[in-house]
């Protein structure tokens, strides 16, 4: 599929600190690749929209909308012309000169509606680069309609529009679904369900790192906890995180020493408590689930 243009969808809120690294890497890649970069503007006050127009995007507004995960990106992407669409965040860079490459080689079967990359956790925090390692590992994934059945949890990743790529012509049909959160994982699910495969691709990699405070995590993953209850894949998420705690436990002890233990404990105590109480979202007034989560709710 090197063939084929490339529509690059960039969602970009205030992002002039992290989006040259980006748009650098993207300018090289047109060199070896058609490509076009639509990015979805939700109001920066920053340089960002200079820095898209300079880098020749196609800078859209959310059209009266209200940000959502999913609307924004499937806006987006529907303005695009390219026969692959390129999800990527605006704090991505990747890792290297052939990072698309292998995206595109992942598409060649005809199955495969998305294949997505690996995430190397520069600047992250012990616990999130932990989690990233647990999600986007060195081992490649075949992702089929098999893997619906499983559990749930840390490495069980459908998909992530942070950097991953969609044949256009099943995300016609498949757009991003509406949800507060997790969108990618609700459209893996959803070509799972409909016949499609997935592909992990580690060989396509990108630099993309977190370190949020308490307050922030405790947002995030009421969403998380929101969204994953609504897609009913919750079931058995407690073994799964419990075990996931002992496993980073024991590398946070061995990579960072024994006084961040307790650091540990709290941020993930803190994660645990906010997706639980995402997961009962429906019982929550609204009014209270706008101050407890980060994305917006209608």
């Amino acid at each position: 599929m090197s063939g084929l243009r490339v529509s690059v969808v960039l969602p970009t809120l205030d992002g002039a600190a992290t989006l040259p690294r980006l748009l650098d890497a993207l300018a090289r890649a047109r060199g070896r690749h058609p490509l076009e970069i639509i990015a979805i503007d939700s109001g920066s006050r920053d340089d960002s929209v200079r820095l898209l127009e300079n880098a020749g995007a196609r800078v859209l507004d959310l059209g009266g909308e209200q940000f959502g995960h999913a609307s924004a990106r499937n806006r987006a992407a529907a303005h695009a012309t390219g026969a692959v669409l390129l999800f990527v965040t605006q704090d991505v860079e990747p890792v290297g000169e052939s990072w698309l490459e292998p995206l595109l080689a992942a598409l060649e079967e005809p199955n495969v509606a998305g294949a997505f990359g690996r995430q190397v956790p520069r600047g992250a925090s012990p616990e999130e680069a932990f989690l990233a390692g647990a999600n986007y590992g060195a081992a490649p994934r075949r992702i089929t309609q098999t893997d619906l059945a499983r559990p749930f949890g840390p490495g069980r990743t459908f998909f992530s529009s942070a950097f991953g790529l969609v044949r256009r012509a099943v995300w016609e049909k498949i757009p991003f679904p509406r949800i507060v959160m997790s969108e990618d994982q609700a459209w893996g699910m959803a070509a799972l369900r409909a016949g499609h495969e997935v592909r992990y691709v580690p060989e396509a990699a990108v630099y993309h790192g977190h370190a949020f405070t308490l307050g922030r995590a405790f947002r995030r993953n009421f969403d998380s906890g929101s969204s994953l209850a609504q897609l009913g894949v919750t079931g058995g998420i407690w073994g799964a995180g419990l075990a996931h705690l002992l496993r980073e436990l024991r590398w946070i002890a061995r990579e960072h020493g024994w006084a961040r233990i307790p650091y540990t404990l709290l941020y993930e105590t803190v994660r645990m408590i906010a997706f639980q109480c995402g997961r009962m979202e429906r019982v929550i007034p609204r009014g209270m689930a706008r101050v407890l989560g980060e994305a917006p709710r209608r």
